[in-house]
């Protein structure tokens, strides 16, 4: 009778080893687990503005060992995002700059894309930039006597409207360097309006006539 019990108590212990070992393992096992993409951070995302025709982007990486590389997007509608520049991930770097030397007039919006070598892809905030005006012309001279003069490198509607908001000239599609004929307006204070046909961007000028 005690050899059967004893016999019982033995296989009991030897139960509760191997439920112990098991245990340590997968403990063990858990820990060793490498670090998932979830653990990459990006920081400090800031936008600055250059000579109103750059936007300059500076931001910080925490766990850049997990990302694989990083992307710039860009978007005028923060919805519609298109990739700007890709940027490989470096070892040991933690702050990353990148210029927009041709942004869009008018408001931009930023975010970074980064990609985990597990396949996880992360998005920072969205950050705004707006470059006043639109560049891309010129007009003079101001104030006017008789021919204005446009230099556009994009399709240009034209009007020039005065102050009871009635349009007195219209020009389409221009595109280069072009003259508009204001012989006909008095003097006075009048407003420029561009319609930008590439970007959809309408911007408005005062324009004085002698």
């Amino acid at each position: 009778m005690y050899k059967g019990l004893l016999t019982i108590l033995v296989s009991l212990w030897a139960q509760f080893c191997v439920a112990q070992d098991t245990s340590a393992g997968s403990a063990s096992a858990e820990f060793e687990v490498s670090v998932p993409d979830s653990a990459i951070f990006l920081t400090d995302l800031s936008a600055a503005i250059r000579d109103n025709s750059k936007v300059i982007l500076n931001w910080r990486m925490i766990n850049t060992s997990s990302a694989d590389f990083i992307a710039v997007e860009r978007s005028s509608n923060n919805r519609d995002f298109e990739t700007v520049a890709v940027i490989k991930q470096t070892a040991t770097g933690l702050w990353y700059e990148w210029v927009d030397d041709a942004p869009a007039k008018g408001r931009n919006v930023y975010r970074v894309r980064f990609a985990g070598k597990q396949g996880a892809i992360q998005f920072s905030r969205t950050i705004p930039a707006v470059i006043a005006g639109d560049i891309s012309f010129r007009f003079y001279p101001n104030p006017v006597d008789n021919v204005l003069i446009i230099r556009s490198e994009f399709m240009l509607d034209v009007q020039i409207v005065d102050g009871n908001g009635k349009v007195r000239v219209t020009q389409n599609k221009l595109q280069g360097l072009q003259t508009v004929n204001v012989s006909s307006l008095e003097k006075g204070l009048y407003v420029l309006r561009i319609n930008n046909l590439t970007t959809g961007l309408i911007s408005q000028e005062r324009l004085l006539k002698n």
